[in-house]
Parts: C-alpha cells; sequence; structure tokens
C-alpha cells in the first residue's frame, strides 16, 4: 500500500507540474502575440506617415511602402486569426487551476504517507477513494499539457530520487536537460521569431541594398541604341 501511495503521490506532482508549466507556456505566447499585434499595428500607422511625407506619388519608394503595408496587413490579419483560434489564455488558466487542484490532492496523499509511517492505519478503501479523486480531478480538465511540458520538468528534477536509476544517477544528461529547456522555452514564441525576422528583413534590405527596390533607368544612349536595332534593314543605309 505504502509503494502504491507513493507512486500516486508522485503521479499526482509530476501532471501538476506538467500542467503549470503548460500555463507558463502558453501564458508567454499570449504575451507575445499581444505584444507582436500593437507593435504591427503601430507600425502599419508609422509606415502610412512616412510614406505620406517621404515617398513621392507613384515613385518605387511609394509603391514599395504600399506592398510593405499590405503585408502588414496580412500578418496582423493572421495572428489575430491564429490567436483567437487558439484561445491560449483561457486554456492557460483552465491548466493553471487544474494544477492547483493536484497539488492540493498531493499533499492530501503525503499526509496519508506520514500517518502509515507514524503507525496509524490506512485501508484499501481510503487508498481507492483517494486515486478515484486524482482521476476525476485529472479528468476534470478537459485541456491537457503538451509532452515537451513533462519533459521539462523531469529536465529540472533530474535530480530527484523518482527519475535516478538504480545506482542513483539521473536518467536525463545534463545536456539533454539542456536540450529540452531550450525547446520549451521556444516552444511558444518560435513563429513570433520568424514572424518578426520577416519584417525586419523587409525594412532593413531596402536600406542596404536600394537596388533591390529600384527599377534601372533607361539612358538616352541606350533608348537611341535600341531605336537603330528595331530599324529595318532597308532603312539602315539611308
Amino acid at each position: 500500500m505504502l509503494a502504491f501511495l507513493t507512486k500516486l503521490r508522485t503521479d499526482a506532482w509530476r501532471t501538476s507540474s506538467a500542467r503549470y508549466n503548460a500555463a507558463r507556456r502558453l501564458g508567454r505566447r499570449e504575451f507575445f502575440a499581444t505584444i507582436s499585434l500593437a507593435l504591427l499595428s503601430a507600425m502599419s500607422v508609422a509606415i502610412a506617415f512616412i510614406q505620406r511625407v517621404y515617398a513621392p506619388p507613384s515613385s518605387e519608394a511609394d509603391n514599395y511602402f504600399t506592398a510593405l503595408s499590405a503585408s502588414l496587413g496580412v500578418f496582423l490579419l493572421t495572428i489575430s486569426l491564429v490567436e483567437w483560434g487558439a484561445r491560449a489564455g483561457s486554456i492557460s488558466d483552465a491548466l493553471h487551476q487544474n494544477a492547483e487542484k493536484l497539488n492540493a490532492m498531493q499533499r492530501k496523499i503525503g499526509i496519508k504517507i506520514a500517518a502509515m509511517a507514524a503507525g496509524n492505519p490506512v485501508t484499501w478503501i481510503d487508498t481507492q477513494a483517494m486515486s478515484d479523486e486524482y482521476e476525476a480531478i485529472k479528468a476534470d480538465c478537459r485541456h491537457n499539457h503538451q509532452p515537451i511540458d513533462d519533459e521539462y520538468f523531469r529536465a529540472k528534477q533530474r535530480t530527484a530520487v523518482e527519475f535516478c536509476d538504480a545506482s542513483g544517477n539521473p536518467m536525463i544528461s545534463h545536456n539533454d536537460a539542456l536540450r529540452v529547456s531550450a525547446l520549451w522555452h521556444l516552444s511558444s514564441i518560435w513563429y513570433f521569431a520568424g514572424l518578426w525576422l520577416v519584417v525586419l528583413g523587409l525594412l532593413v534590405l531596402p536600406m542596404n541594398y536600394p537596388s533591390w527596390w529600384t527599377k534601372p533607368t533607361t539612358t538616352a544612349t541606350e533608348t537611341h541604341t535600341g531605336n537603330s536595332q528595331a530599324r529595318p534593314p532597308s532603312q539602315l543605309g539611308s
């Protein structure tokens, strides 16, 4: 019975911690989405003013700023639709509340284990009731954490007794723990980082490479030569 309760407490600890991590990851995603929407909106307004003041009408610069404003509008619409469908904020709240209940359940199981160690009897009926309560709390939240959230928890607690082998060595190496930590931190912001790299590239490239967005001008000599080459053979000797 003691081994069963100990495993049940470890399961509750592991599940609650993974859902805490999921809540933090989704909260970070919602924060970056809000910041990105605000900055892209401000940038689109600023580009409109810059285009009005510095870009002559119908010039290459004017056409470029028009295309850039349209691209930012597409990015804004995409982020808005994706984040509206993801509902990261509400899912984060639900996972956090469920993790709080699981954490309380873990403490309750710890009290039962301490009572057994003190010589107080704990029946199998009580043990089954706690197991059923754990399953009910876990199923109470219809959202689940991702595997990366559990991996991040095990990477952080890799030296705990529960995650060591029979020799007492951590089952997750230090390098693997660093890799999992990096993946967990990037998992919620990677597509925002890619989006901002594209936006910054569209802003920086025309400044460093003006020929990238301006059309080459045709000189008078080239025009005259082209006209001569276009004349019929019968007119070349006249």
